[in-house]
């Protein structure tokens, strides 16, 4: 077979992706609106005894669309600033636009339900990473993390200090943001375009603090303590993300952590790589650990901070790849086999996108460790 077939194979795939993703973005409204639809017929088809029990329904419908509204400014905003093209811009995809025109029109404008919930993740991962409501939870986990980078960076000898540091699973970008702020080098990596795009209209585009309002909480009816608290808004950005980044250098590379840190100019080139709820959304996490070596310095240091809930353990949709759940103990063997050297381990709690207000939590109990590449590693 020839390997430009293989390719333009690739490329037609990579499209294909992106056009489904920007698709789904693009009818977040039309799929929030459509489910706020189905909730009034349903109130619709009860008994008129149990509807004069709830006056307040209608109400609630209505403040639902308003929250709706204000996500879909915000989503509708940041795919104007980064995927239109023009004269005077610079597209963040160049053809992504049309891509998505391709896939709705393959597939008759619908999107598939695990789309809809990876917008709305989208929308979560903000309350995380860049609202003041998240800040406790960013505490639990950014915080360790940043304390720990602090300590190797008070141990280093003059001149090696500001670190470079490798944020693999970048996210929405605050980790990578907060590590910059202590005046080190950062270059995240993301593999999810969802979370790409995000991150980058918030990194690159807010103006103003509290610029835009999101309502991660309004999708679901479920554990809420009240109709007020399911409702809500959160402003972002709690902090501007150039005064983050001015006293360090910030860079992000799009991609799949495996192949793109294969790269000959990333062997053996940062002092650090911080992964924070990362590790398990590998197929095989052996990969990741070997690449974590790879790129480590002699001496380096990688601090992880997560729980095991790997993503591809059960049947979905993906790449046909074969996939292995190690336990915490394999993974420190494995790491131990790798060259990796531990310097210290701790269990830690730590939630992650989790409602404060809400009557269900996901927090999870973490590892929280660092290791040193060994010499000779």
């Amino acid at each position: 077979m020839d390997p430009h077939d293989n390719e333009a194979d690739t490329a037609t795939l990579e499209r294909e992706a992106l056009g489904r993703i920007i698709h789904a973005f693009s009818e977040y409204k039309h799929t929030a609106d459509l489910d706020l639809m189905i909730k009034g017929l349903d109130f619709s088809r009860l008994k008129q005894a149990h509807k004069d029990l709830l006056p307040h329904f209608h109400a609630h419908l209505r403040q639902a669309s308003q929250g709706v509204q204000h996500n879909h400014i915000f989503l509708r905003s940041m795919l104007t600033q980064l995927l239109e093209e023009g004269p005077n811009s610079s597209p963040f995809l160049p053809g992504a636009l049309s891509a998505a025109e391709e896939y709705a029109a393959g597939v008759n404008g619908r999107v598939l339900p695990q789309d809809v919930e990876k917008v709305r993740y989208v929308l979560k991962n903000l309350m995380r990473d860049w609202s003041e409501e998240g800040a406790a939870e960013r505490a639990a986990s950014y915080g360790r993390i940043m304390q720990e980078v602090e300590s190797i960076a008070s141990r280093q000898a003059p001149g090696q200090v500001p670190l470079s540091i490798l944020v693999p699973g970048a996210g929405l970008g605050r980790l990578c943001a907060d590590l910059c702020s202590m005046g080190h080098h950062v270059l995240g990596n993301e593999f999810s375009f969802y979370m790409l795009l995000a991150s980058a209209y918030v990194l690159n585009h807010s103006a103003r603090l509290h610029q835009w309002t999101v309502h991660p909480w309004l999708h679901s009816g479920c554990n809420h303590f009240t109709s007020a608290s399911q409702l809500r808004g959160l402003a972002i950005p709690d902090v501007l993300p150039e005064d983050l980044t001015a006293p360090g250098e910030l860079g992000m590379v799009a991609g799949d952590f495996v192949e793109v840190f294969a790269r000959p100019e990333y062997q053996a080139v940062f002092d650090v790589v911080a992964t924070c709820f990362f590790i398990d959304t590998a197929h095989n996490v052996i990969d990741y650990l070997e690449t974590i070596v790879a790129v480590l310095k002699p001496g380096g240091s990688w601090v992880n901070l997560g729980p095991l809930l790997y993503h591809w353990a059960e049947p979905q949709e993906g790449p046909d790849e074969p996939n292995i759940e190690l336990s915490l103990e394999e993974i420190e063997a494995v790491a131990g086999r790798l060259g990796l050297v531990m310097q210290r381990r701790d269990v830690v709690k730590a939630p992650f996108a989790s409602n404060r207000q809400s009557m269900f939590e996901s927090t999870y109990t973490c590892s929280f460790w660092t290791m040193t590449k060994g010499p000779g590693s």
